[in-house]
């Protein structure tokens, strides 16, 4: 009788570890970033347009891809990494991105009034205000999926020549399921 109880015991005490398996998850930083340097002569028009192509695959999203719970972008930083002249160029404008290889650009959210001379000074971390949760859904679902997406910047300056670089951060994680 003694023998059975501790049977018992054990089948119950097996199924629950083996239920609370899942209640253990991770959180795993998977971050990306990239740098858009802006070079405009004198000359040049004081519209203009930069775009980079990220590709958006990362070993740990590749590695528990079965096993995602939540995947999130937390926030969007940028800053001016580099700036060389005498003049003060303002650079307002608009951060698109689209699944490469299409051309529906989603607006991603807008950049005023960026004194580029300033804050490269400062090297002041400034925050890119997300257009709307379901831009924010879209992106996730490029990330998560390890896509390759180009963003783009439609903006203008102040004044020209230009010669700068603006970093731009994408602060992602995950909820993995262990």
């Amino acid at each position: 009788m003694i023998m059975k109880k501790l049977q018992v015991y054990f089948w119950v005490a097996l199924l629950a570890v083996a239920a609370a398996c899942s209640l253990f998850t991770k959180d795993i930083d998977v971050p990306q970033s990239f740098s858009l340097p802006i070079s405009q002569a004198v000359s040049d028009p004081l519209q203009f347009t930069k775009t980079y192509t990220l590709n958006t695959s990362n070993e740990d999203v590749d590695k528990y891809k079965d096993n995602i719970d939540e995947f999130r972008i937390d926030r969007i930083t940028y800053k001016v990494s580099a700036f060389s002249g005498s003049n003060t160029p303002v650079v307002s404008g608009t951060m698109k991105f689209a699944a490469d290889g299409t051309s529906t650009y989603k607006t991603l959210g807008t950049i005023s009034s960026l004194d580029l001379k300033a804050s490269n000074a400062s090297g002041q971390e400034y925050t890119l205000d997300i257009a709307s949760e379901a831009v924010r859904n879209e992106l996730v679902n490029l990330m998560k999926a390890g896509t390759t997406v180009s963003f783009r910047l439609d903006a203008s300056t102040t004044n020209n020549p230009v010669d700068a670089t603006i970093d731009f951060k994408i602060y992602a994680n995950m909820t993995v399921e262990l």
